[in-house]
């Protein structure tokens, strides 16, 4: 299956996050009693979308030194979140609204309760499901440990990176990092209790020599920033479980 990129990659450069918020029931269609028909969404992702990232980690040295906030945490909600974009900017966005509750803090979240809310990308205007490179739409019931920024709104939080998650598959750590990168091997064969004891141990006092933050790059501006991520012309499967043959509530565009 072709993936299109050239929209979501303004939205992951450095200057293209979430910039507008969208009303969302003024892009709904009119029922016949004139209320709002309930919006079209996938209830899985049945694509897979590439852009460019402000970070590529190699180590849990890079991603624990640059990310601002980690926890482990659970996710015991989800549901449609805010809109961006414009039909003048590419097409409008849906994220949806992951719950977290935080089990352990590691880093950095000084919340005033041990919930909070991620955002992950989601839908596009026709309700079409995609997920971003590695990570898989989130579940109620998922365990592992995120690696967050706060969004532009200051109200919810998001993964520093795709790389920036790992979740608990059965007692051991499933990174969302792309499978054979450096960073996936270097969290290959982790338990949950052995990559808290890791985290903490890098974070001690003693021990933060071994912290390698990278730096912001240059922030992109002008014609560069609104330009489409290269094309490989590789093609890409579709999530694991989907079925890319129509079945989706929202019937799925063609995918040539």
């Amino acid at each position: 299956m072709r993936v299109s990129k050239a929209s979501l990659a303004r939205r992951i450069t450095v200057c293209a996050a979430v910039a507008g918020i969208v009303v969302g029931a003024a892009a709904w269609s009119g029922a016949a009693d004139g209320s709002p028909a309930a919006p079209h969404r996938d209830v899985q992702a049945e694509r897979i979308l590439h852009g460019r990232e402000v970070f590529d980690f190699k180590s849990l040295s890079e991603l624990l030194a640059t990310s601002p906030v980690v926890v482990q945490a659970k996710v015991t909600g989800v549901q449609p979140g805010r809109t961006s974009g414009s039909e003048e900017t590419g097409g409008v966005e849906q994220a949806r609204d992951v719950t977290l509750q935080v089990t352990d803090t590691l880093k950095n979240y000084q919340g005033a309760t041990t919930t909070l809310v991620m955002e992950e990308y989601g839908w596009d205007a026709d309700g079409n499901g995609y997920q971003v490179e590695n990570v898989a739409w989130s579940n109620v019931g998922d365990t592992g440990f995120y690696f967050l920024r706060k969004t532009d709104d200051g109200q919810r939080w998001r993964l520093v990176n795709t790389q920036s998650r790992a979740l608990d598959k059965g007692g051991w750590l499933q990174s969302s990092a792309e499978p054979g990168s450096e960073l996936a091997a270097a969290l290959t064969g982790y338990q949950p209790d052995e990559l808290a004891f890791q985290i903490r141990w890098m974070l001690d006092k003693k021990n933060q020599q071994v912290l390698t933050p990278l730096a912001e790059p240059t922030e992109v501006t002008g014609p560069a920033a609104e330009s489409p991520a290269p094309d490989s012309g590789a093609e890409e499967p579709i999530p694991d479980g989907s079925t890319d043959d129509g079945s989706e509530p929202t019937p799925y565009p063609s995918s040539s």
